[in-house]
């Protein structure tokens, strides 16, 4: 885990410059505030200096000049689903989702102008009654949100290459660096690009005449991005668009907020095909899903992802997967999770039977596998959606059994309920007669913990008030279903203390959500004996809401 605490307190001089700009009244720099946005949904750990939340693109403006002046890092932050880490910062971090979230609906809903905080969810339940949505349909659509989709360029499972943020951009509003705000929606775009940026409009000119003017380097463009492709700069933009104001716009599309904030986007939306027959294809083995594929894209469905064995064995957790997948012996087999839509129920039979004759000879159980029926349709997707949360969480919990410094992962144990043999801890040896914890021979007592239990000030509900610090073996753990995140805390300062009752959280550990009481318990916690003291036995804290 990559881990960085720049300081515990707010910077005097970054305090200072804030104030001076007046954003005071948007800053939240406690260390409570800094720790909740921490981490996003990767594994990287960076607790910010101040967490600002500006309300205006004229806020986030004053925000880059500040950075720029005092050299401190700018990170945007808006769903927080990355999971490369691009929403953490150690510099100043930037929450764009609190009062960026305004949407509306244009020309019946064939555009729409959103703001970056909007989540794709939402946006599309506004275009649902006009038969629209947006093109992009990541997995993450309800935590991801529209400043995320465009920065990262993401597709989604349906949407290809012809239908992601970068096809379906219309215009931008765009705050640069320097502070310039360009909205790329007026006709004299261009025009005014030039007057408040001339070295960055006369570059685009220059870069495009370049990338243009050698063969080479447009048949490479043209072969790279003939699939998809979101690695590095969207360079096809010079291929694409002759004005610098479009170039600039489209080469913020999947810049990973490198280029600019975006403030606002106005987006083409797409046809939402109201027939639709989903099915899960299971193979044997690998090969043979993927020698599937050709004969399958001939029937041009809407939507072909592959789940490999891995992803099966999560999709079996799922309290919604059928009883043929609970079933499936998984060893080496794959499925393809298809779906065909259409605008009407002729059209859809029609493409229904050209899957049958297509894929007879290649999976005989195919047609039996599809169905119409909405329920059983939407737990198919909640298991394809799902695996985004799924095998973060399976990644979570192999990340909590990893066994610090000694580079080695500790024996699985798979929850089992409560009286299952497996789930009983081996017995503590007998406390001596008169013990305060045992009795004649007895057991350890063991006690549940909550965060409503009292404690002395400066003190956690099972440690001692001498004690100061977690000693490197207290344990921070989100619940998998809501947050990828787990890690352990190494720390053995003294100076590190654990906090009381509901805020009972280490001092380089995010806090729990305030919306959710956290809960303490000692199933998942080892037995202390009478040698060895019960502050000494790691615990693990749950929270049900993220940041």
């Amino acid at each position: 885990m990559a881990v960085s605490t720049r300081g515990a307190s707010l910077q005097p001089h970054l305090e200072a410059a804030l104030a001076a700009a007046g954003l005071t009244p948007r800053v939240r720099g406690r260390m409570t505030d800094r720790l909740a946005y921490a981490h996003d949904a990767s594994h990287y750990l960076l607790v910010p200096e101040a967490v600002v939340v500006p309300a205006s693109a004229a806020e986030v403006a004053q925000l880059f000049r500040l950075s720029a002046e005092l050299a401190v890092p700018l990170t945007f932050r808006s769903g927080g689903t990355s999971l490369s880490g691009q929403a953490v910062s150690d510099g100043l971090l930037v929450d764009v989702r609190r009062h960026f979230r305004g949407t509306t609906v244009l020309d019946d809903g064939a555009r729409v102008q959103v703001e970056p905080g909007s989540t794709i969810r939402s946006v599309n339940a506004l275009l649902a009654p006009y038969g629209r949505k947006l093109g992009p349909d990541p997995a993450s659509e309800a935590a991801c949100t529209v400043g995320g989709v465009i920065a990262n360029n993401s597709s989604g499972m349906a949407c290809g290459i012809e239908q992601n943020a970068y096809q379906t951009l219309e215009s931008l509003v765009l705050v640069l660096p320097s502070g310039s705000v360009v909205d790329i929606g007026f006709p004299d775009a261009d025009h005014r690009l030039r007057a408040l940026e001339p070295e960055l409009h006369a570059g685009l000119g220059r870069l495009r005449d370049r990338v243009r003017g050698d063969e080479g380097s447009v048949r490479s463009i043209r072969r790279l991005f003939s699939m998809k492709n979101t690695m590095g700069y969207g360079i096809n933009a010079f291929l694409d668009h002759d004005e610098p104001v479009q170039i600039l716009a489209h080469l913020v599309v999947g810049s990973e907020g490198t280029l600019a904030f975006i403030a606002r986007a106005t987006l083409r939306t797409v046809p939402l095909h109201p027939q639709a027959s989903t099915g899960l294809l299971v193979f044997d083995e690998l090969a043979a899903a993927t020698g599937a594929l050709p004969a399958l894209v001939e029937t041009a469905p809407a939507t072909v992802e592959l789940l490999d064995a891995a992803s099966l064995r999560v999709a079996q957790r799922d309290v919604r997967a059928d009883a043929v997948l609970r079933a499936l012996d998984v060893v080496g087999h794959a499925a393809l999770l298809v779906e065909y839509r259409e605008p009407t129920l002729s059209a859809l039979e029609a493409r229904m039977a050209s899957h049958e004759r297509a894929l007879r000879g290649v999976h005989p159980g195919a047609a039996a596998a599809f169905t119409a029926d909405a329920p059983a349709r939407a737990a198919l997707w909640h298991i394809g959606k799902g695996l985004y949360a799924a095998v973060a969480g399976a990644r979570a919990g192999a990340a909590r059994r990893h066994a610090p410094g000694q580079g080695a992962l500790r024996p699985h144990r798979p929850a089992q309920p409560r009286g299952h043999p497996q789930r009983r801890r081996a017995r503590a040896p007998a406390p001596p007669q008169g013990h305060p914890r045992g009795g004649a021979g007895g057991r350890p007592v063991r006690r549940a913990v909550t965060a409503n239990r009292s404690a002395p000030a400066g003190t956690s509900p099972r440690r001692p008030a001498s004690a100061s610090s977690c000693g490197g073996r207290w344990r921070a753990l989100r619940a998998p279903e809501t947050s990828a995140f787990s890690s352990s805390c190494r720390t053995s300062t003294s100076t590190t203390r654990c906090r009381p009752a509901r805020s009972t959280v280490c001092a380089r550990r995010p806090a729990p959500s305030r919306s959710t009481p956290a809960t303490w318990s000692s199933d998942y916690a080892p037995r202390a004996t009478a040698e060895e003291p019960i502050a000494q036995a790691p615990l693990r804290h749950g929270t049900g809401a993220r940041p």
